[in-house]
């Protein structure tokens, strides 16, 4: 458990920058950005999750979860370990990006400018959406490296994302996160915002995170 309040933040920043970097390459490729979705605002989908990630050490750190997303409302990603203790969640919506590492009571919250600020890349809501529901494409963009490795179909003919890889390199040093689901179902009920009592929390700061991340880069 000693490096899972690293891996969680690490899952975030490493996604957001997929994301950012995606959005990017789209903007270039009229086909991608044109690209009309094939889901209705507010459609549900839940899946159960198994999040990998190598460190800069080549230690891989697994852990499984649940993936919740409501069109164009909220990705939900939550960690569990050993007994499906719940160890950390991200939670993605139009107006932020939160995350909660129950495993160190500790959590960080940023609106998508703190996020471009931190990044020091423009990065939005559906920039992230489109990674989780499978309208990104492949690429290779300043260092970060994303790709779908399989997709699954729905009962309905619809496709979502089974298995995807995003990489990060600097210099000679990668950090893999691979994200597999399974399970798919179309289900709503569940509780689409993450509760929390702030006051039990310590928050992070934009120092602390990108310390965190250097340390999963080895350095």
């Amino acid at each position: 458990m000693k490096h899972i309040h690293y891996y969680i933040i690490g899952v975030c920043v490493i996604l957001s920058m997929a994301a950012c970097s995606s959005s990017r390459k789209a903007m270039k490729d009229e086909s991608v950005a044109s690209a009309r979705s094939v889901w209705k605002a507010g459609e549900c989908v839940v899946a159960r999750a198994n999040i990998a990630l190598a460190d800069a050490s080549g230690k891989d750190i697994a852990v499984g979860g649940t993936l919740r997303m409501r069109r164009d409302d909220v990705i939900q990603l939550n960690a569990t370990y050993i007994l499906g203790i719940q160890i950390g969640t991200m939670e993605i919506t139009r107006d932020s990006v939160l995350i909660v590492s129950r495993a160190t009571r500790q959590y960080a919250a940023f609106d998508y400018q703190e996020l471009s600020a931190l990044l020091g890349r423009t990065i939005t809501f559906e920039d992230m959406q489109n990674i989780f529901w499978g309208e990104a494409a492949d690429f290779n963009v300043k260092g970060v490296r994303w790709k779908y490795n399989r997709f699954t179909e729905l009962a309905d003919g619809r496709k979502l994302p089974e298995s995807m890889e995003v990489a990060f390199s600097k210099g000679s040093v990668t950090v893999k996160l691979v994200l597999n689901t399974s399970n798919h179902k179309q289900e709503d009920g569940w509780t689409t915002r993450t509760k929390f009592n702030a006051t039990n929390y310590g928050r992070l700061t934009s120092n602390q995170i990108i310390r965190m991340l250097t340390l999963l880069m080895g350095g």
